[in-house]
């Protein structure tokens, strides 16, 4: 696969949000959520066309950890390896990304599997506050229950790419679950921002609520609220950019202060802290 051809077909926009304003029962979580939603309809209509529907669907209950060495040997060289559960079903799957401010390092950067047409790749980008791009390349598997991630090897056998992009790597050293914490997920889902009027284009948004499983269950760790847009061959038009920028610079302004939270760790930065 040749990454100087790949297409950003996702664009994300992410946005950390007070944690201790959803304490409580899911109930109240969903309630905060909709209250959120609300807040955030004035800053967005005045600079974006439209936004509407609610947060008031659950679309994911996850298991989440992310694995490294003790060492923290993948983080060190910008790839995160996370395993996902879903909480219903049982499907486990895990993703191999590798994250940089660089677009031209990160499509470079080769995850294949050891299977060639097993998983799912994507190469997209993160907005951050101000307005700062991180871009990944990741690759997702589903694996089976008793697929083990216990050793680098068992990483490498998932994805044989990865082998060729670590220095001197060790397939015995151990990996294990970062900061000993797993996390549970709730996502939200149901409204969507229009940044595009001929042709119509809508961001998706979403709520996601992590509960660490060694505190307490009714008090999140962390929020985040985000909002996405994609196009296959990137053609992203300059006015539906500028729209999607200025909503998200909305979310930044006075009028969400009680919301926002602009000292928060991201997600990422909360399993590593």
């Amino acid at each position: 696969m040749t990454m100087s051809a790949a297409h950003v077909t996702s664009r994300e926009y992410k946005i950390m949000l007070r944690a201790a304003m959803f304490t409580g029962t899911e109930d109240i979580v969903l309630r905060k959520a909709d209250a959120f939603r609300h807040a955030s309809e004035t800053p967005i209509r005045a600079v974006a066309f439209d936004i509407d529907g609610t947060l008031d669907s659950v679309s994911k209950r996850r298991r989440i950890r992310f694995v490294d060495t003790p060492g923290q040997h993948l983080r060190r060289h910008d790839y995160i390896l996370r395993e996902r559960t879903d909480v219903v079903t049982g499907q486990r799957e895990t993703t191999l990304k590798f994250r940089h401010p660089d677009r031209y390092v990160a499509q470079d950067c080769h995850l294949s599997t050891d299977e060639p047409d097993w998983g799912t790749a994507k190469f997209e980008e993160d907005i951050k506050p101000p307005h700062h791009s991180l871009y990944s390349f990741s690759t997702t598997l589903e694996i089976g229950a008793g697929r083990r991630l216990d050793r680098l090897k068992d990483a490498t056998g998932l994805y044989p790419g990865l082998a060729d992009q670590l220095p001197s790597i060790d397939g015995h050293e151990p990996i294990s679950t970062v900061g000993a914490s797993t996390i549970r997920e709730l996502v939200l889902t149901g409204a969507d921002i229009q940044i595009g009027r001929s042709p119509k284009v809508e961001a998706k948004c979403a709520l996601i609520v992590w509960y660490d499983l060694d505190k307490d269950p009714e008090s999140p760790v962390v929020v985040e609220f985000s909002f996405r847009y994609g196009d296959k061959n990137e053609q992203y038009a300059g006015a539906v950019a500028r729209h999607a920028h200025d909503a998200f610079l909305s979310l930044q302004g006075p009028a969400l202060a009680d919301w926002v939270d602009p000292e928060s760790m991201t997600k990422t930065s909360y399993v590593y802290s």
